[in-house]
């Protein structure tokens, strides 16, 4: 019985330091394809942390409808050093002299969602650090329909030299975005300003589970020195 146990237990310890070593060459495989710009590598792992945050709650310093539209936010192209992301506003209304109106100016929320985003994907996606991201904020404008129709509001590129130097907690929004490439109609009230995006570097990458399939077989492949 001791010897069963001890083979048992060498058993569990060779499984285990199997499994950790298996995760840990992945993920060096996946930082090496993410820095040498694999478009599909780098949109699965945005993709990736998009989901968790879309299952988490927002953090305590952030209003949840401000979170909500980070929870949106979808990749838009990927090229080998920079991301473009986007995503819509989920502004909070209250009623002001019988009008429905905002309860914080739309360019305001746009801004802070913007820096807010940016700093999520310059720092907090694991395996991937790339030298710009850039995010367009959209809006709600009323169609000739009677619905609505989403158009871009603000649109700011980040370069992560810049954003090494200036993310911190002494920065607002509005102090963020002005160091970065920033382009919004400035609006002192409710009114919505669309504005014409700029060009959009690189492509839509392929489905993350499409990606992540084909991961492990290139592994596979440069493992065994044919790669």
């Amino acid at each position: 019985m001791i010897v069963i146990g001890i083979v048992f237990t060498l058993a569990i310890f060779v499984f285990v330091g199997w499994a950790v070593s298996s995760e840990m060459f992945q993920q060096r495989q996946w930082r090496r394809r993410a820095a040498e710009g694999d478009p599909d590598i780098i949109g699965a792992l945005i993709s990736d942390s998009l989901n968790r945050w879309r299952r988490s709650r927002p953090p305590k310093t952030m209003p949840p409808n401000r979170w909500s539209a980070i929870q949106q936010a979808e990749v838009v192209a990927v090229a080998p050093d920079i991301a473009t992301l986007s995503t819509s506003l989920v502004l909070e209304y209250q009623t002001v002299a019988g009008r429905r109106v905002p309860t914080t100016y739309p360019i305001a929320e746009a801004q802070e969602v913007a820096a807010a985003l940016l700093d999520l994907i310059l720092f907090d996606v694991p395996n991937l650090r790339l030298g710009s991201v850039r995010v367009d904020v959209y809006a709600g404008f009323a169609a000739e329909d009677g619905g609505t129709t989403q158009r871009p509001i603000l649109s700011s590129t980040a370069s992560r030299a810049v954003a090494d130097a200036i993310f911190s907690d002494e920065l607002n929004a509005v102090e963020v975005l002005r160091r970065f490439d920033t382009l919004y109609h400035p609006s002192e009230g409710y009114e919505l300003h669309a504005i014409e995006l700029p060009p959009v570097e690189g492509e839509r990458p392929r489905p993350a589970a499409v990606a992540a399939q084909d991961a492990p077989w290139n592994l596979d492949r440069e493992s065994d020195g044919n790669g």
